[in-house]
Parts: C-alpha cells; structure tokens; sequence
C-alpha cells in the first residue's frame, strides 16, 4: 500500500466516523449540529479499545470542530 492509498483509507474512514455520528444523532432524535456531531464522536472515542480507531475519531471530530 502507497501512501496516497493510506491516506485515502483513512479519509474514508473518517468520513465514516461521522456519517455514523450523524445517523446516531437522527436515531436519538437530537437536533443534528456541529457541537453535537463533535461530542457525539469525541463519546465514542472514550470507549473505543483500539489506539487506532481513537485516532481516526479524533481526527475526525478535530475536522468537524475545524469545519474542514
């Protein structure tokens, strides 16, 4: 795998992390926004085991807070 390859994995799963918050959201009934999707994805990283996956959800919830 090439770098551009990697990159590309985890922007997809980034990208997955928050299409799940915001699912999550909209199952819960709660008003989808910014805050919202951020807390949603930085409560999931406090009970995820694996160092990598915490990673990608910090990652993901700093671009959400950022709005990139």
């Amino acid at each position: 795998m090439d770098r551009n390859e990697l990159e590309e994995d985890r922007a997809a799963f980034i990208a997955g992390e928050v299409g799940g918050a915001v699912f999550s959201l909209i199952s819960n009934g709660i008003v989808i926004s910014r805050d919202a999707i951020v807390n949603c994805l930085e409560a999931k990283r406090r009970v995820v085991g694996n160092v990598i996956h915490k990673g990608i959800l910090r990652d993901a919830a700093e671009y959400v807070r950022k709005g990139q």
